[in-house]
């Protein structure tokens, strides 16, 4: 190790600033049903050992039925939100995972990547939200079937575990921007 990395210190501040969270509600019927095959055809793929604490997939998930036209959506949203033009946004991974009672996600942030994004396809009755503790006074996210929930990537989220009945199906991933 280099010696002049030896002596990192840290120091906390507080910072008041704002941060945006972009909802959007799709009606894709036939990529939900889609996404909620592949997801159970999978299976869990990272054995509980990521923060996800559910079924897992793969991470590279842009090809599969229903995640490659979920991936074109969100790219739009980026760009949609942006509107700048000399901006391109990649997709940088994208899984999907399905939760069933008492599964959660560990706190934890996706820096550095720009943007963070969240895809319900199917959430039952009573499923938790997404949690976001940084914002003042911590606030879920009312999650529904069809909502992708765009933030920032730096931005702690977690799941908390929750009773309900079935499974929620959830698709996340990350966007970096490519200056052109």
């Amino acid at each position: 190790m280099d010696k002049s990395l030896v002596n990192i210190k840290k120091e906390d501040f507080s910072l008041e600033s704002s941060t945006s969270i972009f909802k959007c509600q799709l009606n894709e019927t036939e990529m939900n049903k889609d996404i909620e095959k592949v997801i159970d055809r999978y299976g869990d793929r990272q054995n509980h050992l990521t923060n996800v604490k559910a079924q897992m997939t793969d991470v590279k998930m842009w090809n599969e039925p229903g995640f490659k036209h979920l991936a074109n959506i969100v790219l739009d949203v980026c760009k949609e939100i942006k509107k700048n033009k000399e901006t391109n946004f990649i997709l940088h991974n994208l899984w999907g995972m399905r939760y069933k009672a008492n599964d959660y996600a560990i706190e934890h942030d996706h820096w550095p990547s720009v943007w963070s994004f969240v895809y319900y396809p199917k959430v039952p009755k009573g499923a938790p939200g997404l949690f976001f503790s940084e914002l003042e006074n911590g606030v879920e996210i009312d999650i529904k079937s069809g909502l992708l929930v765009l933030f920032d990537g730096s931005l702690k989220h977690s799941v908390k575990p929750g009773v309900f009945k079935g499974y929620r199906y959830v698709v996340s991933g990350n966007i970096k921007e490519k200056i052109v």
